[in-house]
């Protein structure tokens, strides 16, 4: 949904563009006619025709305008189609919501029972694990994972509050050929969906904003979408563990 609002905007903002662009413009149209195996240009106002053959900028600033004419009624159906559909994307309920609407039988039964079949092979199967520095692997989670921050503990714990399935400071092979080491990999629970979540603990260090920088950039190169499938938190989103929730209920609980 958020790429879907991104790109409204986006469109939106291009549409202001043409009409600015467009008031700037001549009125009226561009003709062509062939005399001879050679085109001649007039420029054509309220049914009046003037040559313009050999006015090529005047030729131009015409086709430019036909161009950006028929730009601006693309945008404005697809716009239109977006907002349709942004609009009924909203009636979709979030798996936790959809749940809530089944009858007693149903809803008592563990969150679990409802998780899509891929994710309990997915937590049995083995996996590479980061191998960098194990020695600073100190802060256990509540689920008994170990970590390299407090604050990846803190969002650990909070993941296994919510029964959420992830892998932390796993090797990943993206497309077969980048092997990297997100922070978190988390399947989302009802749709076995993929999401990575990044933390951005120790930003003060030297080189690590640049390193941070070039995953994002692979993440996004390899499919991977930010506010959807890629999550980025900071540490103070730690300082009130309710911005992390949000996230949990509002990102990952409803793919």
């Amino acid at each position: 949904m958020k790429m879907i609002k991104l790109l409204v905007e986006k469109y939106h903002k291009e549409l202001s563009d043409i009409q600015a662009e467009l008031k700037t413009l001549p009125l009226g149209s561009l003709l062509g006619r062939k005399w001879k195996n050679t085109t001649h240009y007039y420029h054509e106002i309220n049914g009046k025709q003037v040559g313009i053959t050999k006015n090529p900028a005047k030729i131009k600033e015409l086709a430019r305008k036909k161009f950006l004419l028929a730009r601006e009624k693309q945008l404005t159906t697809l716009t239109k189609l977006l907002a349709r559909i942004t609009k009924s994307a909203n009636l979709l309920l979030a798996p936790k919501e959809l749940i809530a609407t089944f009858a007693n039988t149903y809803k008592n039964l563990p969150a679990s029972y409802y998780y899509h079949p891929s994710i309990e092979k997915w937590l049995a199967q083995p996996y590479k694990k980061n191998t960098y520095n194990p020695e600073e692997l100190i802060y256990q989670s509540k689920g008994g994972t170990f970590f390299r921050s407090k604050s990846e503990r803190d969002i650990g714990n909070l993941l296994e509050e919510y029964d959420i399935p992830y892998r932390y400071d796993s090797v990943v092979t993206l497309n077969g050929k980048n092997e990297i080491s997100p922070d978190f990999i988390i399947k989302a629970p009802y749709t076995g969906e993929t999401i990575i979540l990044e933390h951005n603990g120790a930003l003060h260090k030297d080189g690590y904003k640049d390193r941070m920088n070039d995953k994002m950039d692979t993440y996004l190169k390899h499919g991977f979408i930010e506010g959807e499938t890629l999550i980025c938190t900071f540490e103070y989103h730690l300082r009130d563990h309710d911005r992390i929730r949000k996230i949990i209920e509002e990102i990952i609980l409803k793919h």
